[in-house]
């Protein structure tokens, strides 16, 4: 409404200031300028509230957008997590049921070495676009195979 404001003053300053041009007595000049200095501080009061309004309205959209895409993010973030931390335990798992039992503190090493291996996979994994769409027990499944372990025989953990 503002910008169709301004437009039309826009277009009463144009022919004001034609009616100037043509004007021959001094007293009409006189009205003609001020009516003319009138219309230009109108129309840019109006183009000043437009640009106002308008900023406004583009931060408000921009942080709704931003909100938006922060909530997005997040909610992402939660179900990769929620991916990982079951694909996880139901590997460590397999890892603790095929480990022998020491007090070997070599062995004991050696385990949490393998688990450090299979948290860094697990990290590599979540950074791939298709790891939620994947198959979380067919994920089990791979990473038992790829540390030489037999995977489960059922979900280990319900989706």
């Amino acid at each position: 409404m503002l910008g169709e404001l301004a437009e039309w003053l826009h277009a009463a300053a144009h022919k004001v200031q034609r009616e100037l041009m043509a004007a021959e007595e001094a007293a009409e000049v006189v009205g003609l300028a001020g009516a003319l200095t009138k219309l230009a501080r109108g129309v840019r009061q109006c183009v000043l509230m437009h640009d106002r309004l308008e900023g406004r309205r583009l931060e408000a959209e921009t942080a709704v957008a931003l909100d938006r895409a922060e909530a997005e993010a997040t909610a992402h973030a939660d179900a990769v997590e929620r991916q990982v931390s079951r694909v996880r335990r139901a590997v460590a798992r397999r890892f603790e049921a095929e480990w022998p039992e020491t007090e070997d503190v070599e062995d004991n090493d050696a385990f949490n070495q393998r688990l450090e291996r299979l948290s860094d996979r697990l990290d590599d994994l979540a950074e791939s676009e298709g790891f939620l769409a994947a198959d979380a027990d067919r994920l089990i499944a791979t990473l038992c195979a790829e540390f030489g372990v037999a995977p489960p025989a059922f979900a280990p953990i319900p989706a």
